[in-house]
């Protein structure tokens, strides 16, 4: 008996990440699901613009989910957000990189 080897199949990567900043307090966020969409969803931040920043992991979600919301900004904060499918195989590219420039929040007094 031949044993044959199946290369991994990673799920396709989402694709036309959108976001929002909300009341200087959170952003929610939207994606496509492309493929199967794998076995879930893995949700990155990085302080700063651009994929160059240093992403972390911030949330996920199970397969079919394609929104997010980060309660867990700052006021008058720039971020970068992108996103990942993920399987038992590992997982995707990420999707596009997203900034969002957090407004001030509305208990801030404004400055003098």
């Amino acid at each position: 008996m031949v044993k044959r080897f199946s290369p991994p199949v990673l799920p396709e990567a989402p694709a036309d990440l959108i976001a929002v900043a909300v009341g200087g307090c959170e952003v929610i966020m939207a994606w496509s699901e492309r493929g199967s969409g794998g076995l879930g969803i893995r949700i990155e931040r990085a302080a700063g613009i651009g994929s160059a920043c240093r992403f972390s992991e911030i949330g996920g979600g199970g397969p079919h989910v394609a929104a997010f919301r980060d309660g867990s900004v700052k006021p008058r904060t720039i971020y970068s957000y992108r996103v990942h499918a993920w399987n038992a195989d590992g997982k995707s590219s990420p999707s596009n990189v997203i900034g969002v420039t957090m407004p001030r929040s509305r208990t801030e007094l404004p400055a003098d």
